[in-house]
């Protein structure tokens, strides 16, 4: 009786701890299935969708191209505020949580505000206060912006193809010099009424600066400037102000001469315009009305003697 007890002791021992095995096994692997594709509760899981987009410039006459800053800010209930990309190769790939989603999309190194509201995100220019008026304290440059909304799906790469379109308008400027154009040793201009701001998904302006812009000689007695701006202002006049510069040795006979542009300006809403004026140089200066240039042809500066 002494040894059956001992065996039925032994076998005791092993069902026990076979059960004790089985047991732990099944606690082991039960956070491995929650890992490994959450298919017994979807509620659990954050599946990530992919957006695969490419640029289009094919809508952009833009030359030298488009900048290769390129940027994309989400707006979905499953993004931080602060996410964004930016990318510089010619494909996007970018794995999100799957959801409903709006993009804005939009060029170059602009300042952006209010990122956090798809409707209140804008690009903005830098402006200084000088004698209690704004000025723009930067060049602006090119960029072009879109914006688009898509659903993200598990498994299932949205494919999109980005057209943007200019975000910003060109004013060029051709003046034709006549006169005592002897000591004559450069041409600045400001133009006041340009907006500093611009909503990206209404494409709306708002603000109002001056900025200033300087002339290059193209040819004999042949000037010209070009500005990028956000727009014209409607609530501001567009008054162009000609600095003509004289040569150090004539400098006090420096003049400055302005021209109201507004009726030109104001309501314009085409990507470029391009406008020619005539300044005389004399016993006083005098600059003619702008006539509007059709086509705008860029030709190379000129050295001077």
């Amino acid at each position: 009786s002494s040894a059956a007890s001992d065996v039925y002791k032994r076998q005791l021992i092993i069902y026990t701890k076979m059960n004790i095995d089985r047991k732990v096994l099944v606690l082991a692997s039960f956070p491995a299935i929650m890992l490994g594709g959450c298919n017994f509760n979807e509620d659990f899981c954050i599946r990530e969708g992919e957006l695969v987009a490419w640029c289009d410039f094919s809508g952009i006459k833009e030359k030298p191209p488009v900048p290769q800053e390129r940027h994309v800010i989400p707006f979905g209930t499953d993004v931080p505020y602060s996410e964004g990309t930016t990318f510089t190769q010619d494909t996007l790939r970018w794995s999100l949580p799957q959801g409903a989603y709006r993009f804005l999309f939009y060029t170059g190194n602009y300042e952006l505000l209010d990122r956090n509201d798809y409707h209140e995100t804008r690009l903005s220019v830098r402006t200084d206060t000088i004698d209690g008026e704004a000025h723009i304290s930067e060049v602006q440059k090119f960029c072009c912006s879109s914006a688009f909304s898509e659903r993200l799906e598990y498994r299932n790469p949205k494919r999109v193809r980005i057209q943007p379109a200019a975000f910003v308008q060109k004013l060029n400027i051709k003046i034709n010099v006549s006169g005592n154009t002897v000591p004559l040793s450069g041409l600045n201009c400001t133009l006041s009424g340009i907006s500093t701001a611009r909503y990206l998904a209404s494409r709306e302006r708002t603000g109002t600066a001056s900025a200033t812009a300087s002339f290059a000689k193209k040819a004999d007695n042949v000037w010209t400037a070009g500005l990028y701006v956000f727009g014209f202002s409607p609530a501001a006049e567009n008054i162009l102000a000609v600095e003509v510069l004289m040569k150090e040795e004539d400098s006090v006979f420096n003049e400055r001469q302005s021209v109201d542009l507004t009726p030109y300006l104001r309501g314009f809403d085409g990507d470029e315009i391009s406008l020619e004026l005539d300044l005389h140089i004399g016993r006083e200066l005098e600059i003619g009305g702008p006539v509007i240039i059709p086509d705008w042809e860029d030709t190379p500066e000129t050295e001077f003697p």
